[in-house]
């Protein structure tokens, strides 16, 4: 895992799937990954598995604001 790129189709895949009601935790990153690849989101699963933790939650932070659905951050 390492620092890589927040690309706006990153972003909207996972506001995507914030709004879907599906994913029950934002910062579990392997469900996300899981549900990213059951949505068919190749980009957001593959960002998913290379970022590190800072990279995934910031990415979260900013599809947060994006999505429709106010979900809550720890």
């Amino acid at each position: 895992m390492t620092r890589v790129d927040i690309t706006e189709t990153v972003v909207a895949q996972l506001a995507e799937l914030l709004d879907s009601g599906e994913l029950d935790q934002p910062t579990n990153w392997m469900g996300t990954q899981f549900l990213a690849q059951d949505f068919g989101f190749e980009e957001l699963a593959t960002f998913v598995f290379e970022a590190d933790a800072a990279t995934y939650y910031e990415a979260v932070q900013r599809a947060e604001k994006q999505a429709e659905t106010n979900i809550e951050l720890p």
